[in-house]
């Protein structure tokens, strides 16, 4: 089983760059982070062509999240308890069926904080405290979870390129990393890379604004995480960095997540 997940930073740009990519791929689920399309203009329909199931939470121009399926999506809900902070559309979870039973799926886009004096970066703790409550609430109902998404923070050294520069700003600043390292404790997740490689700088975001991705001056802000129930079952985690070279490409890459349940 394949559960991909991938901030495509607008999916109506991005929609032939995602459609190749499933082609060529086949993931069994693929999470979408940063949207950026409201409910009715969510292009289905090259997705139904394909026999596949979607699942969508949207907002004109921000934020928004999806979850694209081979299998069928059930109890799909939408937010925090169909709740969302802010009126920001930033969380959707579904259950898929797969061999040995149900694994739940989550796709969170986490806020990015924009700068340590900011309101937004208050915001973020607000978001990682109502998604750590929020997943250990979930894993108490399914312990088969796999929580996918941009979460706008380097965990460790290995994920960046240049950290005595980056812990002076928002994506790797001690109390940004502080909140990932509590959504794992609490929740009872793990980084399901670390589990299988240790590898420094597999970066999944480059800036666009800084020409990053020609100094492989990245971060790996996007995560798979598992749950326990699921740890022994993870076969590896891909990171499709080609895809940043791409025309027109988004500022993050396919993360993919291999594991041993297959449908």
């Amino acid at each position: 089983m394949k559960i991909a997940s991938w901030n495509v930073n607008s999916l109506r740009t991005r929609l032939p760059h995602v459609l190749r990519w499933w082609q060529q791929h086949q993931p069994t689920v693929l999470c979408l982070q940063e949207t950026k399309v409201e409910d009715g203009l969510f292009p289905h329909q090259p997705f139904t062509e394909l026999g596949l199931h979607v699942a969508r939470h949207g907002q004109k121009s921000y934020n928004g999240v999806a979850i694209i399926s081979r299998l069928p999506l059930q109890d799909v809900a939408l937010g925090f308890n169909g709740h969302n902070l802010e009126e920001q559309t930033r969380l959707i979870a579904a259950t898929v069926q797969a061999a040995g039973g149900p694994v739940r799926i989550l796709s969170a886009y986490v806020p990015n904080g924009e700068s340590l004096t900011s309101t937004k970066f208050a915001f973020k703790q607000a978001f990682y405290q109502h998604l750590t409550a929020h997943v250990v609430a979930e894993r108490a109902v399914h312990p088969r979870l796999v929580l996918v998404g941009d979460f706008n923070v380097a965990a460790d050294e290995r994920d960046v390129a240049n950290p005595a520069r980056a812990a002076k700003d928002v994506l790797f600043t001690p109390q940004e990393r502080q909140w990932l390292a509590d959504l794992c404790q609490q929740g009872g997740l793990h980084d399901a890379l670390r589990l299988v490689d240790q590898t420094p700088n597999l970066y999944t975001w480059w800036d666009y604004r800084t020409y990053g991705r020609s100094q492989n001056n990245g971060m790996r802000i996007d995560y798979a995480l598992v749950s326990e129930a699921l740890r022994g079952a993870v076969r590896g985690v891909v990171h499709h960095a080609a895809e940043r070279g791409m025309v027109q490409p988004s500022d993050h890459v396919p993360v993919v997540l291999e594991i041993a349940t297959l449908p």
